[in-house]
């Protein structure tokens, strides 16, 4: 009986821990999709709505890799980039997609992991509390936060690398003032 009443208090206690861990407050977050594909990601960022356009793997085309639905209009104001810039300080919800395998999103320095699943979105939400250079200055100039793929999702697997960027407020607007909307992005392209 005591093993019972132990093991249902640790088994309450983790469920507990596992909601408040996956369904953490992200209503003032900034909303980033991470896409991974082999061997590469790509981060999408909600425009000036905070809210992703909708997306769907069957409408990956050669000019649409991520599949975003253009006629969602929050889907316009969304930017692309090949690094993440977050603020410090600053909760921050981060959304995986997959294209072809299962790739797993590791960030080891902030101590968070999730599978990417092609067909689904997985989410976690986390806060930076320190820049990039306060890191460098702990850890030394080559310091970088990363983003790494813990599967063996295939043969350069090692490659599927992305930085991310930790900074204050006024770094953070003026990276993010020379990236190009999605609608603006497609009228370049016609």
């Amino acid at each position: 009986v005591v093993p019972t009443i132990v093991l249902t208090g640790l088994i309450i206690y983790g469920l507990k821990t596992w909601d408040s861990t996956m369904n953490a407050d992200t209503t003032n977050a900034t909303v980033i999709e991470v896409y991974g594909k082999q061997f590469q990601w790509t981060a999408r960022m909600a425009g000036e709505d905070n809210l992703l356009g909708k997306s769907n793997y069957r409408g990956v085309t050669s000019k649409n890799a991520l599949g975003i639905d253009m006629e969602d209009e929050n889907a316009a104001d969304d930017k692309l980039a090949r690094e993440v810039h977050l603020v410090v300080n600053q909760p921050v919800l981060l959304k995986f997609r997959s294209q072809d395998v299962i790739h797993s999103a590791f960030l080891p320095h902030f101590r968070v992991q999730m599978n990417c699943v092609p067909g689904l979105s997985t989410k976690f939400a986390f806060t930076p509390t320190q820049t990039t250079a306060e890191m460098k200055e702990q850890e030394g100039q080559d310091f970088e936060y990363i983003l790494l793929c813990n599967k063996i999702c295939g043969s350069a697997h090692y490659n599927m690398q992305m930085k991310f960027v930790v900074e204050t407020q006024k770094e953070y607007d003026t990276w993010v003032a020379t990236k190009i909307t999605l609608k603006e992005k497609l009228l370049t392209q016609k």
